[in-house]
């Protein structure tokens, strides 16, 4: 029964599956099919197309699509590379041949690019950019040794012209490219890597704007080098995505728009060795500011990193005990709205690392966290300030709001039990202690010794309940909000 349980599940998984692998693969062919028709719509009359992104993006998609790399992948991209050139008038003839030079070209890049780890592939670690330009170099001697056959064959031409012509155009395409495909934010992903800049941060846009009309204007063999500082900001101040953006469109107009002011008419054709030579160059400027944003974004996530541990909680992900002090002040203090301090202490939580080992205990922790995070808004300051004791600052709230959301809380930790791997339940609960922070509040630690008074008249009541601040005699007990329990509490 077991078997045939799973068999049916099986075939459920797949039926539900096969129609997304169907329309992952006809959507592959759709955007190569228009990337080959930009391409060839685009090209200078007479010639092989300057603009060739259909190729990169075949690339990029296979690296990051695991459905279009399979047999029916590498087929249906065939097919829309044939149908490109079909339709704009090339025989059946010269398209194979053209064709299936370009996926001999994507074929010798993605045997490189396979083999490295995922971040490297992803434009997130320091190696990325050479081996992105390894691949893309041996992706276009690839096509390039396919020019040496192709160029005297079809066009009539010597087969060296053919191998600089294929090979530069090529390593242009691949490096204006690819890098954007790659480093594409998911747009099925909940935490998307693209960020719209501020409006302070269209500097180094508008820098990159004026570098461009600059280049038009004056011209000149130093042209092209005009968008080489903005470019450099661009990687310094944006995502690797957005510099990528920026990257490919820059190259693109140095290679259609600039091309034409930098070269006299007569060394434009596929042959000129000054052409090559500008496209190479292109190529390797448009290196130098991806560079810039792989080596920037990954200073930016180390900071985030050592950011997030200082400010986290290791075990829970919540605000640690400083970062809680921290923030707690600013929402204390920040003016007249009242704020309510809420205390948490985990009942009998010694008792159930003895019971059931620390390895439980730190479940418990983690699901308390989880369970606590889930009654308060994103506003809400929440955190662990050591051991089983925890708190909370809720800003612009009342004292009878904060009392009936410490309920609440109190309810989502105790009505449902703990189940563990092994199928047994713990019963979880805790006390908890309300104070309201007023206007003329002295400071944080007098409001959390409130709470913590009022936490202490929960235990000592019986636990598993809410108390809220009131003034209490002298004699009466209290700790001190900055003691971790070492005791059963």
């Amino acid at each position: 029964m077991m078997t045939k349980a799973w068999q049916d599940k099986n075939k459920q998984n797949n039926m539900r599956f096969l129609p997304h692998n169907v329309s992952v693969i006809l959507l592959f062919c759709i955007v190569i099919f228009i990337s080959c028709l930009v391409g060839i719509l685009t090209r200078p009359v007479g010639l092989l197309a300057t603009f060739w992104p259909a190729n990169a993006i075949m690339l990029g998609m296979l690296l990051r699509i695991s459905h279009a790399r399979t047999l029916a992948g590498w087929i249906a991209a065939f097919c829309a590379y044939l149908a490109a050139d079909l339709v704009t008038g090339a025989s059946l003839t010269k398209a194979i041949i053209l064709d299936g030079i370009n996926l001999a070209s994507v074929t010798a890049a993605y045997a490189v690019f396979s083999r490295l780890p995922a971040r490297v592939i992803g434009l997130q670690h320091p190696a990325s950019v050479p081996f992105l330009l390894l691949g893309s170099i041996t992706g276009s001697l690839a096509g390039g040794i396919g020019g040496v056959f192709a160029n005297p064959l079809l066009f009539g031409a010597s087969a060296r012209s053919g191998l600089q012509f294929w090979f530069v155009t090529e390593l242009a395409n691949y490096l204006a490219v690819l890098p954007l495909i790659l480093s594409a934010p998911n747009p099925f992903s909940r935490q998307s890597a693209w960020h719209w800049p501020s409006p302070l941060q269209w500097g180094p846009f508008a820098a990159l704007c004026l570098s461009c009309l600059a280049g038009t204007r004056i011209g000149g063999a130093g042209a092209i080098v005009f968008i080489v500082p903005a470019l450099l900001w661009c990687g310094l101040s944006y995502s690797v995505f957005l510099t990528a953006v920026l990257t490919a469109a820059s190259s693109y107009w140095a290679l259609s728009q600039l091309v034409a002011l930098y070269l006299p008419g007569g060394s434009q054709g596929s042959a000129s060795f000054d052409l090559i030579s500008y496209r190479l160059g292109v190529s390797f400027v448009a290196l130098s500011p991806i560079m810039q944003a792989v080596t920037s974004s990954g200073r930016r996530s180390t900071i985030d990193h050592f950011k997030d541990a200082a400010n986290r909680d290791s075990l829970t992900r919540i605000a640690n005990r400083g970062a809680f002090l921290d923030r707690a002040r600013i929402l204390v203090s920040s003016g007249a709205v009242p704020s309510v301090m809420v205390m948490m202490d985990i009942d009998h939580f010694k008792r159930i690392n003895d019971n059931y080992g620390h390895v439980v205990g730190d479940m418990v922790l983690v699901e308390f966290s989880r369970r606590v995070s889930g009654c308060l808004r994103d506003c809400d300051l929440f955190g662990r300030l050591g051991g089983e004791e925890f708190a909370i600052v809720i800003p612009e709230c009342t004292l009878r709001q904060g009392h009936m959301i410490a309920e609440r809380i109190r309810r989502a930790i105790g009505n449902e039990e703990l189940t563990l791997a092994d199928g047994r339940s713990i019963k979880v609960t805790a006390s908890i202690g309300v104070a309201l922070a007023d206007l003329d509040q002295g400071s944080v630690t007098q409001l959390l010794e409130k709470a913590d008074a009022a936490l202490y008249a929960a235990k000592r009541n019986g636990r598993d309940r809410v108390e809220v601040f009131s003034r209490m005699p002298p004699a009466q007990p209290s700790r001190s909000a900055f003691h971790v329990h070492g005791s059963d509490a």
